[in-house]
């Protein structure tokens, strides 16, 4: 796949001007993405958090100083492994959504297919064929 100058394989790209008033879907461009999600960036994303280095409040000693360095950093860790769990989830939503409206798309194709044949419709707006 050749990709443009945003990374977005020119396949997929879409000229607005000459778009018009269609909408077009490419289940399988976005069951691709998906499952590159799936498989590239949530595992990262989900060892991430696990990856956070964790202060000891021993290592610091009794030091009062040292101890409110501690605590912050402990304070600081808790909200990383917070947001990348956070990430993770929008992430995992977008998969989730990205494989839903894949499946819509194909159910509707389908359904449309199917209706023509019954109707014996065969071009736009109920002409014959």
């Amino acid at each position: 796949m050749a990709e443009g100058d945003n990374g977005i394989p020119a396949e997929l790209v879409i000229d607005p001007a000459a778009a018009g008033d269609q909408a077009m879907c490419r289940p399988d461009a976005l069951l691709d993405v998906a499952g590159a999600m799936s498989r590239d960036l949530l595992p990262r994303l989900e060892s991430a958090g696990h990856r956070v280095p964790d202060l000891s409040f021993t290592a610091v000693g009794d030091w009062d100083v040292a101890r409110g360095y501690a605590e912050t950093m402990q304070r600081a860790r808790i909200a990383t492994v917070d947001t990348m769990g956070f990430v993770t989830e929008l992430v995992s939503r977008v998969v989730e959504d990205l494989v839903a409206t894949a499946n819509t798309v194909r159910d509707a194709d389908q359904r449309a297919g199917e209706t023509a044949r019954r109707t014996g419709s065969s071009g736009p707006a109920g002409s014959a064929g």
